[in-house]
């Protein structure tokens, strides 16, 4: 080819390669464009996320803490009054409570029968705010998405245009050498390079931004259903996943939240299956995974549930309850040594927590108590009433070597119980052994006299709902005065802090004693319908615990 030809051949490749140029440049600055777009929106959702909840937490604050307690207190003088036969202050105080009902929505229906006093509170904190803000949650994350994909699109042309820059300079230095081969060497890399940059770029474009906000009705019926699930009405919630998955079939969050409602509504295998699902469309969350681990665990695929456990603390290494939930895999699946290693480690992790927080002037999380108690003490009690026939999950049959299991289970309770408790009332983990002795928990109704004095108490196990006082009955050994005595009652597996007592012992060191459950104070209150724990602390070491239940 001649030299004309040639440099007119490079001329053409050279305008070519600019318009090229000119295009991705356009692109880029299209795509920084969306990208700085989609940032403004998360700002934005964010703001009015942080709004929305100040506001509507102040609106039920008010409503339910002062307009209904208000309400609910002017409603028990009332009764009160109208069991002492005091009828004209039943009647004002009546009437008051009556002029209540104007100050608040949450006081009206459909949130408020005043026939039972009863209050849908779920109902009232899900219309009032929490849906708008699961919607305005589900934006920010989705606007999220969509910055950096545009961010990367943008990011990327930028190396087109600096690969398209290069091309550019060897097809110019290409025009400028004399030597034939050595000018089609240039050239010919000059336009492998432009094929590359061009080919990459269409590529780049091509690839299409997903916006979960464009798919219609999937966040709407997605925090719809969230507002039904904070209900507790499962079924509702279900039917409104399914509709954000119908949607958007690729809505991780909705799988994941679709697995919980059909879990509570004892769909277990529904849920496994919807949990797999929202780990398949990019759920890489440890909450997700640890989840997922306890349905496993609850088939009686230990092994599984081992795995995930695993993989989900190396995301996440500190969170204490998918550590428990591990070695409660571990000792149902006879690996009983493995076990109580990842118990010691997670009681040594919870001690760390709680010492890095003081250090730091903080309060330790909350949910580190949650972890040590309602998680991995109950997971435990659960696995012990497997083996006594009590619960049906996991199978019984697939527990390998029950007796060790019962024996390190009951061991294990005492250890994060006592663990608990010393970290919340010292700070540290509790020292030495405990050298009191204290007889089974027995429980019993009191019997009082004309003056109201207890004289003696019919014992049982379970007690006929009206009941206001039980009796905890115990003998003692060992003991010391002044030692540091907690008792604490849970109700249905929760403890109630308002029936917490902490006091030093002074009952000598040996005898029986008796420890009321009471509301008796008042005329209007019985104990609540459930089942009740009683546990006994000795400077922060579990020495008994026993429970009772109230029928309905």
């Amino acid at each position: 080819m001649s030299d004309e030809k040639f440099k007119k051949l490079i001329a053409v490749l050279i305008a070519l390669v600019t318009v090229a140029a000119t295009v991705v440049t356009f692109l880029q600055n299209d795509a920084s464009q969306r990208d700085n777009h989609a940032n403004r929106d998360t700002k934005r959702y964010a703001a009015e996320a942080m709004g929305r909840k100040v506001s509507g937490d102040a609106r039920v604050n008010y409503d339910y803490n002062k307009a209904y307690q208000a309400w609910q207190e002017l409603d028990l003088l009332a009764s009160s009054a109208t069991n002492r036969g005091d009828e004209a202050a039943a009647a004002r105080y009546t009437k008051l409570r009556d002029q209540m009902v104007g100050l608040s929505p949450l006081l009206s229906a459909p949130y408020f029968d005043p026939k039972t006093s009863d209050t849908n509170i779920a109902k009232y904190e899900a219309d009032t705010y929490l849906v708008e803000i699961e919607a305005l949650t589900q934006k920010f994350n989705a606007a999220g998405l969509v910055k950096n994909e545009w961010d990367s699109k943008a990011n990327t042309y930028i190396v087109h245009l600096t690969l398209l820059a290069v091309a550019l300079f060897l097809l110019g230095l290409a025009a400028t050498i004399s030597g034939a081969f050595t000018r089609w060497i240039f050239s010919g890399t000059g336009v492998a390079v432009a094929l590359v940059a061009v080919v990459w770029a269409a590529q780049t474009w091509a690839r299409p931004v997903y916006d979960l906000r464009e798919q219609s009705g999937a966040i709407e019926a997605y925090a719809s259903g969230m507002g039904l699930e904070h209900q507790n009405l499962h079924k509702e919630a279900i039917a409104a996943f399914d509709e954000a998955l119908k949607a958007a079939p690729t809505f991780a969050d909705a799988y994941a939240a679709r697995a919980r409602a059909k879990w509570a509504n004892g769909d277990l295998a529904a849920a496994v299956a919807d949990h797999e699902s929202a780990r398949a469309n990019g759920d890489a969350s440890a909450n997700t995974a640890g989840e997922l681990a306890w349905a496993y665990y609850q088939l009686g695929r230990f092994d599984d549930a081992i795995a995930l456990n695993r993989s989900a603390l190396e995301t996440a290494p500190g969170e204490l309850w998918i550590r428990f939930d591990l070695g409660l895999a571990l000792l149902a699946s006879g690996q009983t040594d493995a076990a109580q290693a990842v118990y010691a480690d997670g009681i040594q992790n919870a001690a760390q927590q709680v010492a890095d927080a003081k250090a730091a002037g903080k309060v330790p999380p909350s949910d580190l108590w949650w972890s040590l108690d309602a998680d991995a003490a109950s997971g435990l009690d659960d696995l012990i009433s497997v083996l006594d026939g009590t619960n049906a999950a996991p199978p019984p049959d697939k527990i390998a070597n029950p007796e060790a299991a019962r024996k390190i289970a009951t061991l294990l309770i005492n250890q994060l119980k006592s663990a608990a408790t010393s970290l919340e009332f010292t700070g540290k983990l509790p020292a030495g052994k405990l050298t009191a002795q204290i007889s089974p928990f027995k429980f019993g109704e009191p019997v009082t006299n004309d003056k109201g004095e207890t004289t003696d108490y019919t014992q049982g196990d379970t007690f006929k709902f009206g009941i206001q006082s039980v009796g905890v009955l115990f003998d003692y050994a060992g003991m010391t005065d002044g030692q540091e005595v907690v008792f604490k009652v849970y109700i249905d597996g929760t403890e109630d802090p308002s029936w917490r007592v902490i006091s030093p012992w002074d009952l000598g060191a040996s005898g029986s004693a008796e420890k009321p459950i009471s509301l008796s104070y008042s005329d209007n209150f019985v104990l609540p319908a459930g089942s009740y724990v009683i546990e006994m602390y000795v400077n922060s070491l579990l020495a008994q615990r026993g429970g009772f239940v109230i029928e309905q």
